[in-house]
């Protein structure tokens, strides 16, 4: 009985083995921070990414909740520049050869474990020209997928909605550029005082502005999504988002650099933006 246990057992790692060498890993980074290593098996033409994380484990992720989609470098060390670019609201795809094609990700097809397995492993995306191209698994290096989140630029705002920078140390939070990093390092427990100016437009519908403390609708793919659309929210790091509004004190939960944002789901039709005084009190 032991003898066939363990042919039993040993016969599992093979095939777990197997597996994990036989499928490249890629590292999907969600739009709440975290990320999940795995393989991708398709991607439906409904924005439903099929994930498997090991034999027994598949994930099925709305790609509404998908920050980037990293085949060669884990979603860390990313360069400034790129992250930039991946700050706009088209999908951004980098190639190996060093290029990039904007538009949207349409769908991944073929390859193991999908429903045209005999077919060669292909991403499906649309160009901002229209045109629709497909790129062999071996050409795509990263996906990201608009408006990305952890991007700490400084970007633009319109200017009917600027209200300028004119404190000293103040910070522009613009509403459509994801999180900005303050450059403030902070420690767990410190407690940071906030005075904050200016307007938020989240959609073309000229009623849908907020100021620090949000509208009074929610965002359901935002970043906090049970908090305010527009309010002013802040991260540590790489750590959970927190709301801010229009509190004039705020303890830090971690330590790390503190970056702001406008807590919002799609930001590329956004406009306007927060300036932003911070101090601290203790």
């Amino acid at each position: 009985m032991l003898k066939k246990l363990f042919h039993v057992l040993v016969l599992s790692l093979a095939v777990s083995a197997a597996w994990a060498q036989s499928t490249p890993s890629v590292t999907v980074q969600l739009r709440d921070g975290s990320r999940i290593e795995g393989r991708i098996e398709e991607m439906t033409a409904d924005g439903t990414l099929f994930l498997r994380v090991s034999q027994h484990d598949q994930r099925r992720i709305p790609l509404g909740t998908i920050a980037l989609i990293d085949r060669v470098g884990g979603a860390s060390g990313l360069p400034d520049t790129e992250l930039r670019a991946a700050a706009g609201p088209d999908h951004l795809l980098l190639l190996s050869d060093g290029g990039s094609v904007r538009g949207r990700l349409l769908a991944i097809r073929g390859g193991q474990g999908s429903a045209q397995e005999d077919q060669p492993r292909s991403y499906v995306f649309r160009a901002v020209d229209g045109s629709e191209r497909n790129y062999p698994l071996g050409q795509v290096s990263r996906i990201y997928t608009g408006s990305y989140p952890f991007a700490a630029i400084s970007g633009s705002v319109s200017p009917g909605l600027d209200p300028g920078v004119d404190t000293p140390g103040a910070i522009r939070v613009p509403a459509n550029a994801g999180w900005v990093s303050t450059g403030m390092r902070v420690r767990r427990g410190n407690v940071i005082g906030f005075t904050t100016t200016g307007e938020v437009q989240l959609s073309s519908n000229p009623s849908d502005r907020a100021q620090a403390a949000g509208t009074n609708r929610t965002a359901p793919n935002s970043p906090l999504p049970n908090v305010n659309a527009g309010g002013l929210i802040g991260r540590i790091g790489n750590g959970a988002p927190f709301g801010i509004g229009n509190q004039t004190s705020v303890p830090m939960p971690n330590d790390g650099i503190l970056y702001l944002a406008v807590n919002d789901d799609e930001l590329g039709d956004n406009s306007g933006g927060f300036v932003v005084s911070m101090r601290r009190l203790r």
